[in-house]
């Protein structure tokens, strides 16, 4: 591995058998040079963004932050993606390095805060809420602080943010604010309670939340869907419809889109599943 670039005493840019890498490491960019090798043993992290072409702006936003909160970040970062087993942006990184710059040094000015989305986290993102709180404890740990619960839920939006692509932060809000309104409709409309978490719920969960996602992020949706297979299953299941159908409006009123027939139809398939499970 040898060096390309020193963005300062801790970040280089290097060449690792022909792929650029972002180096990071206490003292890895001291009186490094073009074409210098880079000394492994003081390396503490390296990235490999997705694109070639973001590796210059990748790593002049990481020279920027302050390098305690990068490494807190990374440790965060790759406790979720052991937890999720998921592959997460690399630019959470940043994001959460950003965050924690700013709030970690004034959290005795945020102890008493409580999160909009708390139920909403808990409930319909449990994997990525149990990830966050793991990840509250490394916190808690290399800082030696008492940092509150409402810090899990900021870095529980970060992975999520990081695992859809397509969306940023205030999408993912948005994402996790229709999600939790669509299931209140549920739950209203047929009279049921049922818990988020449950074995039987969650994949119709999960589907919802893409749902939602793929509409916020593109509205106009061409796939229309058999329009006989429609009218017979709303016809058949009358309940489950009707429950769609108060979906749709609330959907089209406060966001302006509502779901082709086609999401429609495998939307009140998953509600006649949820209802006939609660009546059991």
């Amino acid at each position: 591995m040898k060096a390309i670039r020193k963005y300062n005493n801790n970040i280089i840019l290097a060449n690792d058998q022909g792929h650029e890498v972002i180096v990071l490491g206490k003292g890895i960019g001291f009186q490094a040079n073009p074409g210098d090798p880079v000394d492994t043993r003081l390396i503490e992290k390296t990235f490999i963004p997705q694109e070639t072409v973001q590796i210059s702006r990748f790593a002049d936003t990481l020279a920027d932050l302050p390098y305690e909160y990068i490494l807190l970040a990374t440790k965060v970062v790759d406790c979720g993606k052991e937890l999720l087993q998921a592959e997460l942006n690399p630019s959470v990184v940043i994001a959460l390095a950003d965050h924690f710059s700013g709030t970690l040094p004034h959290f005795a000015e945020r102890k008493t805060l409580e999160s909009p989305l708390k139920w909403d986290l808990r409930h319909l993102y449990p994997r990525e809420f149990k990830a966050s709180m793991r990840g509250l404890e490394i916190i808690r740990q290399e800082r030696h602080e008492d940092y509150p619960e409402y810090e899990a839920y900021n870095i529980a939006l970060h992975f999520i943010n990081a695992e859809t692509d397509t969306a940023d932060m205030p999408t993912t809000f948005k994402i996790v604010a229709i999600t939790s309104d669509i299931i209140g409709i549920i739950k209203e409309s047929l009279h049921i309670n049922f818990d988020e978490e449950s074995f039987d719920v969650m994949p119709f969960v999960i589907h919802l939340r893409n749902l939602v996602l793929k509409y916020t992020v593109n509205p106009e949706q061409k796939i229309r869907g058999d329009d006989d297979l429609y009218a017979l299953v709303m016809k058949r299941y009358p309940e489950a419809a009707d429950c769609c159908t108060r979906i749709c409006a609330y959907l089209r009123e406060t966001h302006g889109w509502e779901p082709v027939r086609n999401d429609r139809l495998f939307l009140v398939l998953h509600i006649k599943r949820i209802s006939d499970g609660m009546a059991k």
